[in-house]
Formats: structure tokens, C-alpha cells, sequence
């Protein structure tokens, strides 16, 4: 039941998406996010000389385009979905941000993490505990990950397991006001 539910949120989420992304609402939906996404990261402490990857950044690429627009550092975000990917960058060009922003068809199964500081991990990202084990396995030792799940209390709905990695420890966590509860992680060394 658990992953019926939340493989049915991620595609209804991906399909808003590319509906949002096309019109006037994708600025509206970015805009709606931006002091809650401003404040999540506060925990992560983005510098200038950053590279983030956002896995998983969908056809509206908000935390990337709200990040990009009040941060000085690099970011990179892939998605899998090409329709997504084209979407996305659409809008990064529409915000004057591709200079900062490069948007990739990419797969978090294949695509390297090494070079990164930060990588921000989405909801819907699949299969979850492969793509940690990879980061595990790749990332440097004082990289950040953000990853994202629902509020502890919809668990029940999505499950638990597939939400918390093994190998890293959580940091801080942040409850955004969407019901997603944003995770600091870092790599556990052993």
C-alpha cells in the first residue's frame, strides 16, 4: 500500500508540474515556495565556491530557481524525464539564471556525485536506497545531502524504511509548511 501511495503523489506531482511550468502559475508556484525553501537552507549553509545537484529537479526546478536567485554558488539539476528536463530549462532561462543554473537529463543510478558539496534529494527520487548506497559510496566526506519525505505522520501512507538511509546521520531537520520534512544528512564513516 505504502508504494502504490507514493508512486501515485509522484507522478500526479510530475504531471502538475509540466502543466505549471508551460504558464504564468509556474512563477506563482515558485514564488509561494521561496521563503519556506530560503529557510530550509538555512540549515545547509550554502557558500559561494558550492557545486549543488538537485536529483530529481522536475519540469518546475523551484528549489534550484529560489536557491540560484538568492545565492552566490553553482548549481546543477537532473531529472530523468526528459520532458521534465526540456521544462526546466525553459523556466531557468525565463529567470535570467542560466548562468548558474545547467539542468541535465540525468540518472541518479549513473550521474556522478563526487564533485558536489550538496545534494538535494527529492521525494519521488527511485529507487531511494540505491541512490543512497551510490552517494554513500561516491561523495566526499564533508559533502551535505538534503533529503526530502513526508511528515513523520504519513509514514503509514508512504512508508518509513525507504525514507531513512543507512550510512548517514541526520544533522537537523526541517518541517516545511507542504507536509515534506527536509533532512541534513552526512556520511557516516565507519
Amino acid at each position: 500500500m505504502a508504494k502504490k501511495s507514493k508512486s501515485f503523489h509522484d507522478i500526479m506531482l510530475r504531471t502538475l508540474e509540466k502543466i505549471l511550468s508551460a504558464n504564468f502559475f509556474g512563477k506563482l508556484y515558485t514564488k509561494f515556495f521561496e521563503k519556506m525553501t530560503l529557510d530550509e537552507f538555512k540549515m545547509v549553509e550554502i557558500k559561494k565556491e558550492y557545486k549543488v545537484l538537485h536529483v530529481g529537479c522536475g519540469a518546475v526546478p523551484n528549489t534550484l530557481l529560489i536557491l540560484a536567485g538568492n545565492m552566490d554558488a553553482s548549481f546543477v539539476g537532473i531529472d530523468r524525464d526528459k520532458k521534465a528536463v526540456k521544462k526546466a530549462r525553459e523556466m531557468v532561462k525565463k529567470y535570467g539564471l542560466d548562468e548558474k543554473i545547467k539542468i541535465e537529463k540525468g540518472d541518479a543510478m549513473l550521474y556522478p556525485f563526487s564533485d558536489f558539496d550538496v545534494i538535494i534529494i527529492s521525494l519521488g527520487v527511485e529507487p531511494r536506497e540505491k541512490v543512497f548506497e551510490r552517494i554513500k559510496n561516491e561523495i566526499r566526506d564533508d559533502a551535505k545531502i538534503v533529503a526530502r519525505k513526508p511528515w513523520d505522520f504519513m509514514d503509514k501512507i508512504y512508508g518509513k524504511k525507504e525514507f531513512i538511509p543507512d550510512g548517514f546521520k541526520i544533522v537537523k531537520t526541517f518541517n516545511r509548511q507542504d507536509f515534506i520534512k527536509s533532512m541534513l544528512l552526512t556520511k557516516v564513516n565507519r
